[in-house]
């Protein structure tokens, strides 16, 4: 079985860790029905007994209290920005694009030839299962095209914890500071000094749900570095 190593200043590994800044106020109650990675956006509300708890935030959320920094889960994910592929290089054939890794996070995944993201359905379609991209005959991807592929995918060498089991609490990051996060959206873009949201899951994104602003990006990931830098702005 794999072990995550305790918390503090380098953070938690393949989650998220400290820049500068950020209270660690201790833990807070939490939603026995929560489900959370480290780097997930928290958000704190009354629970049917009227105590405050923490729960994990949504799309259109502006209860936010700042960032989970324990874990949760049943899974982990990790991010991979922009992997290169070539159809006809093999294994991949003139159709067929094999992924480094399979298991993929549903929702996660953006397909672009370096500048533009193609069009699910329309240039391809894909198997998260599997992790394979397969060309459409009659979409933008030529028979030799290489892509570029970003995404999430569930590691298999860590798995499900609850840090949270006999005290029922969760320690969180919260106040102004700068947090460096492999915890985010790798299906959509993030521009420096744009805003950041949390997306359905708690997962940091760049698109607008309706909900409060997280922070602002001071470093975008790339496929050398797939850290999201931001300044926590809850």
């Amino acid at each position: 079985m794999a072990t995550l190593p305790d918390l503090g200043m380098n953070g938690i590994v393949n989650s998220v860790r400290r820049l500068s800044g950020l209270a660690n106020p201790g833990y807070r109650d939490v939603d026995e029905n929560a489900e959370f990675i480290a780097g997930c956006v928290a958000k704190l509300e009354a629970n049917s007994d009227g105590v405050p708890v923490l729960k994990t935030a949504d799309a259109n959320d502006t209860n936010l209290i700042g960032l989970f920094y324990c874990h949760k889960t049943l899974s982990f994910y990790k991010p991979i920005i922009d992997e290169p592929q070539t159809y006809g290089d093999s294994p991949n054939t003139a159709f067929v694009a094999y992924l480094k890794h399979a298991n993929l996070k549903t929702g996660s995944v953006i397909v672009s030839d370096g500048t533009t993201a193609y069009t699910v359905t329309t240039d391809y379609t894909l198997s998260t299962t599997n992790g394979t991209v397969t060309r459409t005959s009659t979409g933008a991807i030529g028979a030799t095209d290489t892509i570029y592929v970003s995404y999430l995918y569930q590691d298999p060498n860590l798995v499900g914890i609850d840090q949270t089991l006999g005290s029922r609490k969760a320690a969180t990051l919260e106040d102004a500071g700068e947090v460096a996060t492999l915890v985010y959206d790798t299906g959509v873009s993030y521009t420096l000094m744009g805003n950041v949201y949390s997306n359905a899951t708690g997962y940091i994104t760049s698109t607008n749900g309706g909900g409060s602003i997280v922070g602002v990006v001071t470093k975008v990931p790339t496929a050398e570095d797939p850290e999201l830098h931001f300044k926590l702005k809850i």
